[in-house]
C-alpha cells in the first residue's frame, strides 16, 4: 500500500488528501450542528418549564429520599 501511494503522482496524492480532509471537516461540522440543535431543543423545553428539576445527586443516579409519613 505504501509503495502504491509512492508510485502515485503528487497531484493525485494531494487531491486524495484534500478530499479526506474535506470529508472529515464536513463530518465534524455536521456533528457539531447536531449537538447545537439538541442543546437548543433542550433549552427551549426548559424555557417552557417542561423539564422537571432534578437534584445533583438524583442526576447521578442516587435513590430519592423517603418522605416522612407521620400525621
Amino acid at each position: 500500500m505504501i509503495k502504491e501511494r509512492r508510485a502515485q503522482r503528487p497531484e493525485a496524492r494531494a487531491a486524495a488528501r484534500s478530499a479526506a480532509l474535506k470529508e472529515a471537516k464536513d463530518k465534524k461540522a455536521e456533528s457539531e450542528s447536531k449537538k447545537k440543535m439538541e442543546k437548543a431543543k433542550g433549552a427551549a423545553g426548559a424555557a417552557k418549564g417542561n423539564v422537571a428539576k432534578v437534584s445533583k445527586m438524583g442526576a447521578k443516579g442516587a435513590a430519592p429520599k423517603v418522605q416522612a409519613r407521620t400525621k
